[in-house]
């Protein structure tokens, strides 16, 4: 088990990470803590216990089987995660799958099996694997075997990051297996940075600015429209002129889901980030206005 990461999820045949028919590894753990963090799930990287409402017919043989009592009908959340100590008994007994651990542990091996299973819809589609998360780099010893095995059955690699890792152990351990990533920028301003992914962001813009000289792989920004937060003028016109001044020409605009905002109950998390709109057809013309020099894609 150590050094293996915790994996929430292995979406084959997906369209919506990269060039291409992919699949997508989302990796358990982050070192940023935004608040509206799409996939919350994915944030920490330990063991966690999630409870689908929809599924639960509340026959009570989990609360027959829990030896420390952490699972109440009453309790908001369900399961009092504090007192729960991740024994799985109560998912074995639930007749519905009502209760499922969050992440699973991979040998490399397996999950190469699982990835070469669709490698003739890579091949036709000129897609390939999609490494998310979470954060992937921050498992770089198991990253880096992983995409070495890739490289090796000649499969096109994406990384997403949040930008937050160790510049000195990617340039040598992960930048020579792949192919493209996508660096996400969210906010410019460090203070409320800090204030709203719970990290300054001088690390990020650093290894931006580190990866862009690099003519290996392809590179693409990415910038989520989080209503009121990184979506203001203020702040999209200051990732505008920093991005101009690196000379970078094509961006992608992320828009704002609000899909996600079911998913801390379920892990048993408060909503610290409750916005429950799409974003509006006049933002979108104002956010076009801010990028209209740039070559990108969104809505």
């Amino acid at each position: 088990m150590k050094n293996k990461p915790l994996i929430v999820d292995v979406k084959r045949n997906s369209l919506d990470d990269g060039p291409g028919i992919r699949t997508v590894i989302f990796f358990k753990g982050c070192p940023l803590s935004c608040i509206w963090c799409q996939n919350p799930e994915a944030k920490h990287p330990f063991q966690e216990i999630s409870f689908y409402k929809k599924d639960c017919s509340e026959c009570g043989k989990c609360i027959e089987v829990c030896e420390r009592n952490a699972i109440q009908f009453k309790f908001k959340y369900r399961i009092d995660r504090y007192v729960c100590n991740l024994c799985g008994k109560c998912i074995e007994s639930c007749p519905n799958n009502a209760i499922k651990f969050v992440g699973k542990i991979y040998d490399i091996k397996e999950l190469i099996s699982i990835i070469l299973k669709d490698k003739i819809f890579y091949d036709n589609s000129n897609g390939g694997v999609t490494l998310s998360g979470g954060e992937p780099l921050i498992h770089i010893p198991y990253v880096h075997k992983l995409v070495k095995e890739l490289k090796k059955e000649n499969i096109h690699t994406c990384v997403e990051t949040c930008g937050y890792y160790n510049q000195e152990q990617f340039n040598e351990l992960i930048l020579p297996y792949i192919d493209l990533m996508y660096f996400d920028l969210k906010i410019y301003d460090p203070k409320l940075h800090t204030r709203y992914c719970k990290v300054s962001n001088k690390r990020i813009l650093e290894n931006f600015k580190d990866i862009i000289k690099n003519k290996s792989i392809e590179l693409l920004p990415r910038i989520p429209l989080i209503p009121n937060i990184t979506d203001t003028d203020v702040n999209l016109s200051k990732l505008a002129n920093y991005l101009k001044t690196l000379n970078i020409k094509k961006i992608r605009l992320l828009p704002y889901n609000p899909l996600w905002l079911s998913k801390p109950e379920m892990i048993g998390l408060k909503l610290s980030y409750d916005y429950s709109e799409w974003l509006s057809n006049t933002d979108k013309e104002r956010i076009k206005s801010i990028f209209s020099d740039f070559e990108f894609n969104v809505f």
